[in-house]
């Protein structure tokens, strides 16, 4: 049995709340920059929002933070207090480019507004270096689904398999990345969960 995130709600994607920073605004801010020309821009947002977030330090100590499963682009922990997993994305996925990030994770928020991902702030490693931070609810009681379980239900949302591995399409939507490890099921196999996934516009 795997513990991982489901919202109970469906949380405002991105930070649409007047108490949330805005990723909309930092990722207009980014459009059209370098990798390199991002980072200085966006740790200025950030300093200016309010919005830097040590996840290593007094941010994480204040919340309580304990450090959780992590994947190869994110290093994760939960808030056992509000049953949110905080994700920390390493930008791996998309070159560096954070405001790529944000289109996909926006598109992402589409498809699964029930586990969308909202924008917290971002880890400052450096003034040239930082990675943004997602919150995502967190649930118990679930596995890890099976293939057969993954082309079931993406076949009941209207997708279609593709020749790679864990890659399906729509025709409109490219979902890459669904496999065992990003989509949990419920004990029952009655309801799926894919709580990571690469999205972009086919």
């Amino acid at each position: 049995m795997v513990s991982s995130a489901i919202s109970k709600n469906n949380r405002l994607p991105m930070g649409d709340s007047a108490s949330q920073p805005n990723a909309q605004s930092l990722r207009n801010l980014l459009v059209g920059l370098s990798r390199f020309e991002q980072f200085p821009v966006a740790i200025q947002w950030a300093r200016e929002n309010h919005c830097v977030v040590d996840m290593f330090g007094a941010f994480a100590k204040e919340q309580h933070l304990l450090l959780f499963q992590s994947g190869n682009e994110s290093e994760n922990w939960i808030d056992p207090a509000t049953n949110l997993v905080y994700k920390m994305n390493n930008l791996m996925h998309v070159g560096g480019d954070m405001s790529k990030l944000f289109d996909r994770i926006e598109l992402y928020n589409s498809l699964f507004p029930h586990l969308a991902l909202q924008f917290v702030g971002l880890h400052v490693m450096s003034d040239t270096n930082a990675y943004p931070v997602f919150t995502q609810p967190f649930v118990d009681n679930v596995r890890f689904a099976t293939t057969a379980e993954i082309l079931a239900y993406m076949k009941s949302r209207g997708f279609e398999a593709q020749e790679r591995d864990g890659v399906f399409s729509d025709g409109h939507y490219l979902l890459s990345d669904i496999k065992p490890k990003n989509v949990l099921a419920s004990e029952d196999g009655l309801a799926i969960f894919v709580i990571d996934a690469d999205v972009q516009l086919n």
